[in-house]
Protein backbone atom coordinates (compact mmCIF):
# COMPACT_ATOMS: atom_id res chain seq x y z
CA UNK A 1 0.00 0.00 0.00
CA UNK A 2 1.59 3.51 -1.13
CA UNK A 3 1.42 5.74 2.00
CA UNK A 4 1.59 9.57 1.96
CA UNK A 5 4.63 11.18 3.71
CA UNK A 6 4.16 13.77 6.46
CA UNK A 7 4.76 16.50 4.05
CA UNK A 8 1.49 15.76 1.94
CA UNK A 9 -0.19 17.25 5.19
CA UNK A 10 -3.94 16.08 5.71
CA UNK A 11 -6.18 16.85 3.21
CA UNK A 12 -7.61 20.37 3.37
CA UNK A 13 -11.13 19.67 3.98
CA UNK A 14 -10.03 17.36 6.80
CA UNK A 15 -11.20 17.78 11.08
CA UNK A 16 -8.21 16.01 11.84
CA UNK A 17 -5.10 18.09 12.83
CA UNK A 18 -2.23 17.91 9.91
CA UNK A 19 0.38 17.14 12.93
CA UNK A 20 -1.57 14.13 13.69
CA UNK A 21 0.21 12.44 10.38
CA UNK A 22 3.33 13.33 12.07
CA UNK A 23 2.70 11.48 15.00
CA UNK A 24 3.27 7.74 14.15
CA UNK A 25 6.99 9.10 12.50
CA UNK A 26 7.55 10.39 16.06
CA UNK A 27 7.71 6.83 17.12
CA UNK A 28 9.26 3.26 16.91
CA UNK A 29 6.56 1.78 15.27
CA UNK A 30 6.33 0.63 11.57
CA UNK A 31 3.00 1.46 9.69
CA UNK A 32 0.97 -1.32 8.43
CA UNK A 33 -1.99 0.96 6.60
CA UNK A 34 -3.55 4.51 7.49
CA UNK A 35 -7.09 6.04 6.74
CA UNK A 36 -5.45 8.51 4.40
CA UNK A 37 -5.54 5.97 1.33
CA UNK A 38 -9.51 5.83 2.09
CA UNK A 39 -9.31 10.20 2.01
CA UNK A 40 -11.33 9.65 5.68
CA UNK A 41 -11.41 13.84 6.56
CA UNK A 42 -13.32 12.81 10.13
CA UNK A 43 -10.59 10.97 11.83
CA UNK A 44 -7.41 9.68 11.38
CA UNK A 45 -6.81 6.09 12.12
CA UNK A 46 -3.31 4.49 11.74
CA UNK A 47 -2.67 0.86 12.04
CA UNK A 48 0.97 0.20 13.60
CA UNK A 49 3.40 -2.89 14.75
CA UNK A 50 5.60 -3.06 17.15
CA UNK A 51 8.73 -5.41 17.73
CA UNK A 52 10.96 -6.14 20.34
CA UNK A 53 11.85 -3.15 22.77
CA UNK A 54 12.11 0.53 22.18
CA UNK A 55 14.20 3.27 23.28
CA UNK A 56 12.35 6.22 25.23
CA UNK A 57 10.91 8.50 23.24
CA UNK A 58 8.96 11.73 23.33
CA UNK A 59 5.14 11.24 21.57
CA UNK A 60 4.64 14.22 19.16
CA UNK A 61 2.13 17.00 20.13
CA UNK A 62 -0.99 17.10 18.23
CA UNK A 63 -4.56 19.32 18.55
CA UNK A 64 -6.39 15.92 18.75
CA UNK A 65 -7.85 13.69 21.05
CA UNK A 66 -5.24 10.29 20.83
CA UNK A 67 -6.67 7.29 21.24
CA UNK A 68 -4.98 4.24 21.05
CA UNK A 69 -6.15 0.20 21.25
CA UNK A 70 -3.85 -2.88 21.37
CA UNK A 71 -5.63 -5.25 19.43
CA UNK A 72 -2.58 -7.90 18.69
CA UNK A 73 -0.06 -9.27 21.14
CA UNK A 74 1.04 -7.75 24.02
CA UNK A 75 3.70 -5.09 25.34
CA UNK A 76 4.74 -3.54 28.56
CA UNK A 77 4.09 0.38 28.20
CA UNK A 78 6.40 2.71 30.76
CA UNK A 79 5.35 6.51 30.82
CA UNK A 80 7.29 8.99 32.76
CA UNK A 81 5.60 11.65 35.07
CA UNK A 82 6.02 13.51 38.07
CA UNK A 83 10.16 12.35 38.74
CA UNK A 84 9.09 8.55 38.07
CA UNK A 85 8.05 5.80 35.85
CA UNK A 86 4.16 4.17 35.66
CA UNK A 87 3.83 1.16 34.42
CA UNK A 88 1.18 -0.84 32.26
CA UNK A 89 0.30 -3.80 30.09
CA UNK A 90 -1.56 -3.46 26.94
CA UNK A 91 -3.24 -6.95 25.87
CA UNK A 92 -6.11 -6.48 22.98
CA UNK A 93 -8.66 -4.47 23.80
CA UNK A 94 -6.97 -2.59 26.56
CA UNK A 95 -6.82 1.47 25.61
CA UNK A 96 -5.08 4.65 26.45
CA UNK A 97 -5.29 8.63 26.09
CA UNK A 98 -3.54 11.55 25.41
CA UNK A 99 -5.05 14.71 25.43
CA UNK A 100 -4.49 17.78 22.94
CA UNK A 101 -1.81 19.51 23.07
CA UNK A 102 0.09 16.84 25.21
CA UNK A 103 3.08 14.59 24.45
CA UNK A 104 4.41 11.74 26.96
CA UNK A 105 7.60 10.44 27.46
CA UNK A 106 7.43 6.51 26.85
CA UNK A 107 9.42 3.18 26.02
CA UNK A 108 7.60 -0.33 26.03
CA UNK A 109 8.93 -3.75 25.08
CA UNK A 110 7.18 -6.44 23.53
CA UNK A 111 5.79 -9.69 25.22
CA UNK A 112 5.61 -13.13 24.59
CA UNK A 113 7.26 -15.78 22.17
CA UNK A 114 5.88 -13.23 19.14
CA UNK A 115 7.90 -10.03 20.70
CA UNK A 116 5.47 -8.32 18.41
CA UNK A 117 2.30 -6.14 18.90
CA UNK A 118 -0.45 -4.12 17.26
CA UNK A 119 -1.85 -1.40 17.66
CA UNK A 120 -4.66 1.22 16.41
CA UNK A 121 -4.27 5.20 17.04
CA UNK A 122 -6.57 6.87 15.98
CA UNK A 123 -6.51 10.81 16.14
CA UNK A 124 -10.41 12.54 17.02
CA UNK A 125 -10.48 15.90 16.29
CA UNK A 126 -10.92 18.46 18.91
CA UNK A 127 -13.67 20.05 16.79
CA UNK A 128 -15.57 16.87 17.14
CA UNK A 129 -15.00 16.29 20.72
CA UNK A 130 -16.32 20.30 21.73
CA UNK A 131 -18.80 20.01 19.69
CA UNK A 132 -20.05 16.20 21.28
CA UNK A 133 -19.29 17.82 24.65
CA UNK A 134 -21.68 20.84 24.40
CA UNK A 135 -24.62 18.55 23.02
CA UNK A 136 -23.71 16.24 25.91
CA UNK A 137 -23.57 18.79 28.87
CA UNK A 138 -26.61 19.84 31.04
CA UNK A 139 -27.45 23.55 30.14
CA UNK A 140 -25.80 25.60 32.50
CA UNK A 141 -23.13 23.03 33.52
CA UNK A 142 -19.73 23.83 33.35
CA UNK A 143 -18.28 23.35 29.62
CA UNK A 144 -15.34 20.18 29.91
CA UNK A 145 -12.23 21.16 31.03
CA UNK A 146 -11.12 18.43 32.59
CA UNK A 147 -9.04 16.45 29.91
CA UNK A 148 -9.36 12.87 28.71
CA UNK A 149 -6.56 11.26 29.61
CA UNK A 150 -5.51 7.65 30.93
CA UNK A 151 -1.89 5.53 30.54
CA UNK A 152 -4.44 2.24 30.00
CA UNK A 153 -8.20 1.28 30.59
CA UNK A 154 -10.07 -1.65 29.64
CA UNK A 155 -13.26 -0.46 27.61
CA UNK A 156 -15.09 -3.18 25.46
CA UNK A 157 -17.19 -0.86 23.39
CA UNK A 158 -13.86 1.26 22.86
CA UNK A 159 -12.01 -1.63 21.41
CA UNK A 160 -15.02 -2.97 19.30
CA UNK A 161 -15.23 0.46 17.37
CA UNK A 162 -11.96 0.70 17.13
CA UNK A 163 -11.95 -2.47 15.14
CA UNK A 164 -15.32 -1.72 13.16
CA UNK A 165 -13.41 1.54 11.94
CA UNK A 166 -10.22 -0.90 10.99
CA UNK A 167 -13.09 -2.99 8.87
CA UNK A 168 -14.53 -0.04 7.32
CA UNK A 169 -11.82 1.46 6.09
CA UNK A 170 -10.75 -2.19 4.20
CA UNK A 171 -13.86 -1.58 3.06
CA UNK A 172 -13.12 1.70 1.42
CA UNK A 173 -16.30 3.05 3.76
CA UNK A 174 -17.46 6.87 2.91
CA UNK A 175 -15.96 9.63 5.74
CA UNK A 176 -19.77 9.68 6.25
CA UNK A 177 -19.48 6.52 8.51
CA UNK A 178 -15.89 7.62 10.03
CA UNK A 179 -17.46 10.93 11.20
CA UNK A 180 -20.65 9.25 12.57
CA UNK A 181 -18.46 6.56 15.00
CA UNK A 182 -16.32 9.40 15.70
CA UNK A 183 -18.73 10.91 17.26
CA UNK A 184 -20.37 8.13 18.36
CA UNK A 185 -16.75 7.16 20.00
CA UNK A 186 -16.43 10.92 21.54
CA UNK A 187 -19.61 10.92 23.49
CA UNK A 188 -18.88 7.38 25.04
CA UNK A 189 -15.58 8.61 25.88
CA UNK A 190 -17.22 11.72 27.32
CA UNK A 191 -19.79 9.94 29.12
CA UNK A 192 -17.56 7.00 30.80
CA UNK A 193 -14.27 8.07 31.10
CA UNK A 194 -14.70 12.11 31.61
CA UNK A 195 -15.08 13.32 35.65
CA UNK A 196 -18.39 15.10 34.75
CA UNK A 197 -20.17 16.58 37.87
CA UNK A 198 -23.36 13.78 38.24
CA UNK A 199 -25.53 15.27 35.42
CA UNK A 200 -28.57 13.04 36.72
CA UNK A 201 -28.69 14.57 40.15
CA UNK A 202 -28.48 18.10 38.62
CA UNK A 203 -32.04 19.49 39.72
CA UNK A 204 -31.78 22.76 38.51
CA UNK A 205 -35.50 24.22 37.13
CA UNK A 206 -34.39 26.94 33.57
CA UNK A 207 -37.53 28.62 35.39
CA UNK A 208 -40.26 30.42 33.24
CA UNK A 209 -38.73 32.04 30.49
CA UNK A 210 -40.15 31.74 27.25
CA UNK A 211 -36.63 32.12 25.35
CA UNK A 212 -34.68 29.09 25.71
CA UNK A 213 -31.29 30.97 25.00
CA UNK A 214 -32.00 33.05 27.93
CA UNK A 215 -33.37 30.05 29.75
CA UNK A 216 -30.02 28.64 28.94
CA UNK A 217 -28.08 31.73 30.59
CA UNK A 218 -29.88 31.53 33.67
CA UNK A 219 -28.77 27.73 34.03
CA UNK A 220 -25.56 28.84 33.23
CA UNK A 221 -25.53 31.72 35.96
CA UNK A 222 -27.10 29.29 38.55
CA UNK A 223 -24.11 26.78 37.91
CA UNK A 224 -21.52 29.55 38.06
CA UNK A 225 -22.23 31.29 40.43
CA UNK A 226 -18.75 31.38 42.32
CA UNK A 227 -16.95 32.69 39.28
CA UNK A 228 -16.62 36.43 37.97
CA UNK A 229 -18.96 36.37 34.91
CA UNK A 230 -19.12 39.12 32.40
CA UNK A 231 -21.61 40.03 30.32
CA UNK A 232 -19.90 38.76 27.12
CA UNK A 233 -19.66 35.21 28.52
CA UNK A 234 -23.20 35.13 29.10
CA UNK A 235 -23.99 36.54 25.63
CA UNK A 236 -21.37 33.91 24.39
CA UNK A 237 -23.58 31.51 25.96
CA UNK A 238 -27.06 32.67 24.45
CA UNK A 239 -25.56 32.67 21.32
CA UNK A 240 -26.29 36.41 20.43
CA UNK A 241 -24.67 39.74 20.33
CA UNK A 242 -23.84 41.67 23.64
CA UNK A 243 -26.21 44.31 22.58
CA UNK A 244 -29.17 42.41 21.65
CA UNK A 245 -28.53 40.08 24.23
CA UNK A 246 -29.02 42.60 27.27
CA UNK A 247 -31.61 44.06 26.10
CA UNK A 248 -33.97 40.67 25.30
CA UNK A 249 -32.76 39.55 29.21
CA UNK A 250 -34.06 43.04 30.70
CA UNK A 251 -37.27 42.57 28.78
CA UNK A 252 -37.89 38.92 29.61
CA UNK A 253 -37.29 39.18 33.12
CA UNK A 254 -37.52 42.73 34.01
CA UNK A 255 -33.98 42.93 35.28
CA UNK A 256 -29.84 43.81 34.60
CA UNK A 257 -27.91 40.66 33.34
CA UNK A 258 -25.65 42.05 36.25
CA UNK A 259 -28.71 42.71 38.72
CA UNK A 260 -30.29 39.13 37.88
CA UNK A 261 -27.31 37.56 38.88
CA UNK A 262 -26.73 39.45 41.99
CA UNK A 263 -29.86 38.09 43.37
CA UNK A 264 -28.94 34.57 42.44
CA UNK A 265 -26.48 35.01 44.16
CA UNK A 266 -27.84 36.49 47.45
CA UNK A 267 -30.65 33.70 47.23
CA UNK A 268 -27.78 31.10 47.26
CA UNK A 269 -25.84 33.11 50.12
CA UNK A 270 -29.23 33.27 52.28
CA UNK A 271 -29.83 29.02 51.76
CA UNK A 272 -26.44 28.37 52.60
CA UNK A 273 -26.85 30.92 55.81
CA UNK A 274 -30.37 28.92 56.66
CA UNK A 275 -29.15 25.05 56.08
CA UNK A 276 -25.62 24.57 56.36
CA UNK A 277 -22.61 25.65 58.76
CA UNK A 278 -20.69 26.60 56.57
CA UNK A 279 -18.21 29.42 57.58
CA UNK A 280 -19.24 32.97 56.64
CA UNK A 281 -15.97 33.63 54.12
CA UNK A 282 -16.95 30.37 52.79
CA UNK A 283 -20.31 31.43 51.40
CA UNK A 284 -19.07 34.53 50.28
CA UNK A 285 -16.64 32.68 47.98
CA UNK A 286 -19.59 30.07 46.91
CA UNK A 287 -21.57 33.56 46.10
CA UNK A 288 -18.80 35.03 43.94
CA UNK A 289 -17.15 36.84 46.44
CA UNK A 290 -12.84 36.07 47.16
CA UNK A 291 -13.06 38.45 50.22
CA UNK A 292 -14.91 37.78 53.31
CA UNK A 293 -15.45 41.59 54.41
CA UNK A 294 -16.57 42.38 50.98
CA UNK A 295 -19.38 39.87 50.73
CA UNK A 296 -20.35 41.23 54.11
CA UNK A 297 -20.65 44.38 53.67
CA UNK A 298 -22.49 43.79 49.99
CA UNK A 299 -25.01 41.44 52.57
CA UNK A 300 -25.52 44.28 54.79
CA UNK A 301 -26.11 46.87 51.93
CA UNK A 302 -28.70 44.50 50.69
CA UNK A 303 -30.52 43.14 53.54
CA UNK A 304 -29.53 45.44 56.67
CA UNK A 305 -28.50 42.91 58.00
CA UNK A 306 -24.78 41.23 58.51
CA UNK A 307 -24.65 37.25 57.21
CA UNK A 308 -24.15 36.10 61.13
CA UNK A 309 -27.46 37.73 62.06
CA UNK A 310 -29.34 36.27 58.74
CA UNK A 311 -28.27 33.23 59.78
CA UNK A 312 -29.24 33.46 63.94
CA UNK A 313 -32.62 34.50 62.66
CA UNK A 314 -33.02 31.94 60.29
CA UNK A 315 -32.09 29.11 62.66
CA UNK A 316 -34.89 30.90 64.66
CA UNK A 317 -37.48 30.74 62.40
CA UNK A 318 -36.90 27.26 61.65
CA UNK A 319 -36.73 25.84 65.31
CA UNK A 320 -40.80 27.91 65.41
CA UNK A 321 -41.91 26.04 62.94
Amino acid sequence: MTMPSANDGAPASALYASASLDCAAAQPVTMLESSVSVGWNALLLDHVEGVGQSDVFETHATTDLTLVTAIGGRHRVEAYGCGTWHAAIYEPGAAGMTPPGQTARLRWEALGSSRRFEMIHLYLPQAIVNETCEEYRRRGQRTHDRPLDALVFNDPTVAQLSRALLVAMHANAPDLYADQVARAMALHLLATHSPWLDIAADDRDPGTISDDRLARVIEYMSANLDRSLTVLELAREAGISVHHFSRRFRKQTGRTPCGFLTDLRFDLARRLLWTTDLPIGEIGLKCGYTQAAAFSAAFQRRYGKTPSAEREQGGDDRKSK
